[in-house]
């Protein structure tokens, strides 16, 4: 359904991001990409979400090329980025302005219950916790109905225990609509708890160093978990130990805003 082929993206002073990135996600797979800094994880999902044109390769979906940001396709981010003179219910439904009054109004119902927040629609975006403004989010994502979710670190500026009673609403979201997600992550616990497939990126390019299948869902503990957690290490040990190229360390130094900074 989601096909990546040959994708590529070299940036303006010649620093390339990534490099022949191949990869086909199943409908409803959990596909989650870790590696350090420098592996194009966050090109790879703007690519993904056609706000960011390919250097090469091609991103498609049904059989359809992705050139733009695309209805079946929507975004999560590391931070909610709420509009804060609006409600919870006009934030979550602010892309629906195409569509019929009723139908706006059901739609956003239906995703603040997806998310236990049927309750918090009149709320301005300073009286929630982070957890729930990142919820609002996540409802504002799926109130579009997607086939494909992307998310970009969105849990990791969250304390310990909100992102883990996250990650497992996350499960709980993904069971009632099926929707493929691409989860851009550092947290192996994350990655593996989470994705039915790993794939941990080695840098400059960013590349695929391995495709780490994983049965999925996972407890947080127990042989297979551990199992599955010291392979994802293991490749991603691997993938951290290639030095920086010269030109990278300088292209870092000047251009700061263009390569990762995330560890």
């Amino acid at each position: 359904m989601l096909a990546l082929k040959g994708l590529g993206k070299t940036y303006a002073g010649g620093v390339q991001a990534l490099a022949g990135f191949t990869l086909d996600a199943r409908p409803g797979e959990i596909v989650a990409i870790i590696g350090g800094s420098g592996c194009g994880k966050s090109t790879l999902l703007r690519l993904i979400g056609g706000l960011d044109a390919p250097t090469s390769g091609t991103v498609s979906i049904h059989g359809e090329t992705v050139h733009e940001p695309h209805p079946l396709i929507n975004l999560i981010f590391q931070e909610p980025r709420l509009l804060p003179w609006l409600s919870v219910r006009d934030n979550v439904g602010f892309g629906l302005a195409h569509l019929p009054r009723a139908e706006q109004a059901a739609r956003i119902e239906e995703a603040l219950c997806r998310v236990n927040l049927e309750a918090y629609g009149d709320r301005l975006p300073k009286a929630l916790s982070g957890g729930q403004a990142q919820r609002v989010a996540i409802a504002r994502a799926l109130v579009t109905r997607p086939e494909v979710l992307l998310l970009d670190e969105p849990f990791s500026a969250l304390d310990a225990l909100t992102r883990e009673t996250l990650q497992q609403h996350l499960l709980d979201i993904w069971a009632q609509t099926r929707a493929t997600m691409i989860l851009v992550t550092h947290d192996i616990d994350e990655a593996v708890s989470l994705a039915h497939r790993v794939i941990v990126l080695k840098p400059w390019p960013g590349r695929i160093l391995d495709d780490i299948k994983i049965a999925h869902p996972h407890q947080r503990s127990g042989v297979p978990f551990e199992q599955a957690r010291a392979k994802v290490r293991s490749a991603l040990h691997q993938s951290l130990s290639v030095p920086a190229p010269a030109d990278i360390r300088t292209a870092r130094a000047q251009h700061p805003s263009v390569l990762e900074t995330s560890p």
